[in-house]
C-alpha cells in the first residue's frame, strides 16, 4: 500500500489543542488572569468539598472517581453553577461520556491516584495559602502559563507517579517503558472524547460509545513507540560518551523493559517532541477548562469569567480527499466529506453509505502528532492512493506534481515468509519537481518508521559536497535522437537520500519495486522496511 497525504497544519507553534482565546486582563504571575486564578481556587475547593462528602456517604477513605468529579466541578464552576435545566443536562452528559472512556481504562486508577495528589496536601502543618501556591504552581507549569513552557520536572514527577506500580515516585527510580506510552496514549484518546461530545450516544437510557475503536491499532502503536523508546535507551547505555552521564550505578541491573526519568526525557526530545504536549498537557488543559458547548454559549454569562469555558481545535488532524478541493464535479453539503479508507489511519466516515466526518481516534495519527503538533495538526488531504487511484506512475505524477504544500509519504508492506507488516516513508515542506535529474528540495524533511518500531531519521545539514541529497524525482528515460543505445543510467522513480543511481529510499518508476538502506550522507543512521 503507497499513499501521498498533504499535510495543512492548522495548529499554533504552541500546541494544536490550545484555546483561541484573547485577554486584556491583568495577569498573575503564574501566567493566569484574576478571573482564572479565581475559577482555579473555587475548584480546588469544590472538588476537596465533593471528595470529604463522598467519603462520608461512602463511608470509605478513598475515592477513586476523582477524574469525573474534577469534570464535574469545573463545568459547573464555569457555568457559574446555573441550574437551569439545559446545563444541568448538559453537565451530567458530559459526566456519563467521561465515565464511560475512564471505566474502560486500565491507568484510570492510577490517574486517579495522581490527581488526588494535586487536589490535597501531604503536608498537614502546611499553611493553606501554601497549599493553593503549590497548587496554582502546578497547574501553570503544566499547563505552559509561565512563560517558559512546561515544567520538566514536574511533568516527569506527574508521569511516574502514575506509572510506578506503587504509586511513589523517585527521582532516580524507573518504571516500565510501555506503561509511559500507554499513559500518553490514553490522555490523548481522553482529549479526543472530551472534546467530541458526538463520539457518544444514549441507548436505551445509557450513555454508550459509537465511536468504532481498533484496540489492535491502540496496541501496536503502543508497542510501536515502546521498542523506540527502549531501542534508544540501549543505544546510550552502551555508549559511554551518550546524550547524558550514566545515573545508576554500572553494577546495578536495571529492569527488563525500564527507564530512567532522563532516558525518557532524552528519547521524547529527539523523537518525539510533542508528545507530552498533545496528550497530557492537553488533557489538563481541558480538565481544567472546559470545552464550550452551543447551550452554554446560549446563556449569559457575567462579565469576567466568560473565558472560563474554552473553544478548542482539535489536536490530531482530520482525513480528507483532495477531491474535495479540486474536483469540480463533487458537491457536498456542509459538514460532509468524500469518504476514504486507509489500512493505517483508518476512515474518515462514521459508517458505511455516509458522507458524516467520523471522530474516530487514529492511534498512527497521533503518533505523527507526537513528532510535531505545529506540522501535522489541521487537516490532510490524501493526494494519492495505490489501492484507490490505481498503481499507475502517471496517476501519481498527476497527483503530486504541482502540489506546493508539504507531503507525507506513507508505504505498507509485507513480508510473507516471516508474516510482518512495516509502515515506513517519508515527510517533506518541499514542492515535488518534474523529471529532475539531481536532488532537489530542503533539509525541511526526515525519514520515518511507523511499525513495527517507530523511528524518526532526521535530516543533516549539508558540509560542502557531502549530504544535502533531500528528493529525488526522475522517470524519463533520455535516448539520444542521434545515438538511441544511449541512456542515462539514472534511477527512475521517486526517492530520498542516497544518490541519483541508489536512493536511500527509492520507488521506481512502475511502482513494483521498493527498495531501502539504513545510511548515506542526507539522512541520519537507521533501519527502515525489514
Amino acid at each position: 500500500m503507497g499513499t501521498v497525504l498533504s499535510t495543512i497544519s492548522g495548529a499554533d507553534e504552541d500546541g494544536g489543542g490550545a484555546p483561541n482565546t484573547t485577554s486584556t486582563t491583568t495577569v498573575s504571575a503564574h501566567g493566569f488572569t484574576n478571573a482564572e486564578t479565581e475559577y482555579l481556587l473555587s475548584l480546588r475547593r469544590l472538588v476537596c468539598q465533593e471528595r470529604h462528602m463522598l467519603q462520608q456517604e461512602t463511608q470509605q477513605g478513598d475515592v477513586q472517581s476523582i477524574i469525573p468529579l474534577v469534570w464535574r466541578c469545573s463545568h459547573q464552576l464555569a457555568a457559574l453553577n446555573d441550574t437551569t435545566c439545559g446545563t444541568v443536562a448538559f453537565i451530567q452528559q458530559r459526566l456519563q461520556q467521561l465515565e464511560v472512556i475512564c471505566n474502560d481504562s486500565s491507568l484510570s486508577n492510577s490517574l486517579n491516584v495522581a490527581l488526588q495528589r494535586i487536589f490535597t496536601s501531604d503536608n498537614k502543618n502546611e499553611h493553606e495559602s501554601e497549599t493553593y501556591e503549590s497548587y496554582l504552581e502546578f497547574v501553570s507549569s503544566i499547563l505552559w502559563r509561565n512563560g517558559n513552557g512546561y515544567s520538566q520536572s514536574i511533568i516527569l514527577q506527574f508521569i511516574w507517579i502514575v506509572c510506578s506500580e506503587t504509586n511513589a515516585c523517585s527521582g532516580d527510580g524507573v518504571v516500565l517503558a510501555e506503561r509511559i506510552v500507554e499513559l500518553c496514549l490514553c490522555t490523548a484518546m481522553l482529549v479526543h472524547y472530551m472534546l467530541k461530545d458526538d463520539a457518544f450516544a444514549i441507548d436505551n437510557g445509557s450513555m454508550t460509545l459509537v465511536e468504532a475503536r481498533s484496540d489492535a491499532k491502540e496496541k501496536m502503536t503502543i508497542q510501536s513507540l515502546t521498542a523506540s523508546l527502549l531501542e534508544y535507551t540501549a543505544s546510550t547505555r552502551a555508549d559511554q560518551f551518550g546524550g547524558y552521564a550514566a545515573t545508576t550505578d554500572s553494577t546495578t541491573v536495571m529492569p527488563k523493559g525500564s527507564v530512567t526519568q532522563r532516558e525518557f526525557s532524552e528519547w521524547q526530545r529527539k523523537v518525539v517532541p510533542d508528545l507530552v504536549s498533545c496528550s497530557i498537557v492537553q488533557f489538563f488543559q481541558v480538565l481544567f477548562f472546559p470545552p464550550d458547548s452551543n447551550d452554554v454559549q446560549q446563556q449569559k454569562q457575567p462579565q469576567g469569567v466568560s473565558n472560563i469555558f474554552q473553544q478548542y481545535t482539535m489536536p490530531f488532524p482530520a482525513l480528507h480527499s483532495s477531491k474535495e478541493v479540486i474536483s469540480q464535479t463533487t458537491r457536498l453539503g456542509e459538514g460532509e466529506v468524500i469518504p476514504i479508507s486507509s489500512p493505517v489511519f483508518g476512515s474518515n466516515v462514521r459508517g458505511e453509505n455516509s458522507n458524516n466526518p467520523s471522530t474516530s481516534f487514529s492511534p498512527s495519527v497521533y503518533a505523527f502528532t507526537s513528532i510535531s503538533i505545529s506540522r501535522f495538526g489541521g487537516k490532510w488531504y490524501r493526494l494519492y492512493s495505490g489501492t484507490e487511484d490505481g498503481w499507475s506512475w502517471n496517476q501519481l505524477e498527476h497527483s503530486i506534481i504541482g502540489y506546493h504544500g508539504p507531503t507525507l509519504l506513507v508505504i505498507q508492506a509485507s513480508c510473507k515468509h516471516r508474516n510482518e507488516t512495516v509502515v515506513f516513508g517519508a515527510y517533506t515542506a518541499s514542492k515535488w519537481e518534474k523529471n529532475k535529474r539531481d536532488f532537489f528540495g530542503t533539509s525541511d524533511c526526515f525519514l520515518f518508521q511507523l511499525q513495527p518500531t517507530f523511528r524518526v531519521l532526521k535530516s543533516l545539514p549539508k558540509m560542502g559536497t557531502r549530504g544535502g541529497h533531500y528528493m529525488y524525482y526522475h522517470s524519463t528515460t533520455n535516448i539520444s535522437t542521434s545515438n538511441p543505445s544511449k541512456k542515462d543510467d539514472l534511477a527512475q522513480g521517486l526517492g530520498f537520500g542516497g544518490t541519483v543511481r541508489n536512493p536511500r529510499l527509492f520507488i521506481d518508476w512502475n511502482l513494483e519495486v521498493c527498495r531501502v538502506s539504513s545510511q548515506d550522507t542526507s539522512f541520519e543512521e537507521g533501519c527502515l522496511g525489514f
